[in-house]
Formats: structure tokens, C-alpha cells, sequence
């Protein structure tokens, strides 16, 4: 009886923004926990973009994370407080909307859709660094030129698992939810052994892994500043992005 008080007072706070409640409100905390953290994908990301950061500013590019960390979460604490105030589905698109004008709401879903088409394409396509190495009957094209196989492989495998997205979406949030939970669960353990692995099989002291900058800062203008920022740029920044998809299911939660 709670629950059902709970949801009858947020759809009537719903229809304050103008429209009737449809969405189900079935998503628990840790459904939408899972569902930033699923979207950020931290062994994807990283493993995707790891060479990048370090080709551009050596192991020292590793005090880029905790920077980037501090950085995101002023953002995040900013969208946890606008998605209380408007708990909306379409997150940044109806907060622009509210907090500007329409023109700026309008513009701004039309940027976040073309983000999302970008992301999710590229988070597709990074398939192709881990699942031929886990077992070689995923590499389903092979050429002579290794690296034409490696890239049209790359877009059939990000093709396959973008259609089998859009299949589980089309089913509903209910399945979303306990397939993401799942996987949120089987990444965070993978995440953990992970560390411990690593850690365990250490070839250098922790000291030469996060200081040795390579010599890359030699010749540039600012020293190592810039292969730096570079660094930040192409690795921290974009594999921690994405945790907004939590607030784009506010209404739903």
C-alpha cells in the first residue's frame, strides 16, 4: 500500500510538467545505478582507449584519473540535484528545456542524440579488442590484410550486438533491468579479480607504473603539460563519461 501511495504522489507531481504519467515506475536504486554504470563500462572503455593515454603521455597519465574523477563528480552531484528537482525521462534534453527555453532543450536532444549515436557505435565497435582474443571464432573475417580484417570484423560484431540491444530495448525495461544488473554485478566482480591479478603479477614498483612520463613533455613549449592534457583528453575523460543515463530514468524509477 506504501509503494502504491509513493507512485500516486510522483505521477501527480509528473502531471505538474504537463503531461500524464505512462512510463512504469518499476526501477529500483540500483537499477538506474546500473544502468550509468553499464553505459560508462569501465573495462570497454579503458581497454579501448588505454594505448591512446599512454602513447600520449606515458605511465604518468595515470594521475589524469583521480583529476577527471574530481571533475565528473561536481557534474554528477549537479545532475543528481537538477533530475530531483525534474525527474524526467530525456534527462539533459527536458533539464535545458525547464532550466533555459525550448530552443535550448530542442538543440541540446539533438546534440545528446548525435552523442549517443557516436558512443554507442564506438562502444560496439571496441568488441573487436577482447571478444577475437577470447575465443578466435569471433574474428569471422579473415583476410590476407590483417588490418582490413581487423576493422570490417570490428563493424560486423558492433552490428550484431547493436541489433541485439535494440531487440532487448524493444522488449521492455523490465528485462533491460535484470540483463544490466547482472552484468553490472559480473563487472564489478570482474573488476575486483582483475585488480587482484594484476596486482599479484606486478612487474614494476608502483612508483615507475605512475611517474615515468617517457621523455614526452621534451621539446613542447608548456614541458609535459600538453601530452598531459592529451592524455586526459583521450582516455579519463571519455571512459568515465555517461553516467547521466541514471537521471534520464528518473521518471522511471
Amino acid at each position: 500500500m506504501r509503494n502504491d501511495a509513493i507512485v500516486n504522489r510522483d505521477s501527480d507531481d509528473l502531471q505538474k510538467f504537463g503531461y500524464q504519467q505512462d512510463l512504469k515506475r518499476s526501477l529500483g536504486g540500483f537499477s538506474a545505478f546500473a544502468a550509468g554504470f553499464s553505459y560508462i563500462s569501465i573495462l570497454t572503455g579503458l581497454f579501448q582507449m588505454f594505448y591512446l593515454g599512454f602513447g600520449a603521455a606515458g605511465p604518468a597519465f595515470f594521475w589524469s584519473w583521480p583529476i577527471v574523477f574530481v571533475g565528473h563528480l561536481l557534474i554528477a552531484l549537479c545532475f543528481a540535484e537538477v533530475s530531483a528537482h525534474y525527474p524526467l525521462s530525456g534527462g539533459v534534453y527536458q533539464w535545458s528545456k525547464y532550466l533555459g527555453t525550448p530552443f535550448m532543450g530542442w538543440m541540446t536532444g539533438w546534440i545528446y542524440f548525435a552523442c549517443l549515436v557516436v558512443t554507442l557505435a564506438a562502444v560496439a565497435l571496441a568488441m573487436q579488442n577482447s571478444l577475437p582474443q577470447i575465443w578466435e571464432a569471433f574474428q569471422f573475417v579473415k583476410m590476407s590484410n590483417e588490418a582490413e580484417s581487423y576493422a570490417i570484423n570490428a563493424v560486423l560484431l558492433g552490428c550484431f550486438f547493436l541489433t541485439i540491444s535494440t531487440l532487448i530495448n524493444c522488449a521492455g525495461v523490465k528485462l533491460i533491468s535484470i540483463i544490466n544488473n547482472v552484468g553490472v554485478f559480473a563487472e564489478l566482480i570482474g573488476l575486483v579479480v582483475l585488480i587482484i591479478l594484476l596486482a599479484l603479477h606486478a612487474v614494476r614498483d608502483p612508483l615507475a607504473a605512475t611517474t615515468v612520463t617517457l621523455s614526452k613533455g621534451n621539446g613542447h613549449s608548456f614541458g609535459y603539460l600538453g601530452p598531459f592534457l592529451a592524455g586526459t583528453a583521450l582516455t579519463a575523460s571519455y571512459v568515465m563519461y555517461g553516467y547521466d543515463t541514471a537521471g534520464s530514468l528518473a521518471e522511471e524509477t
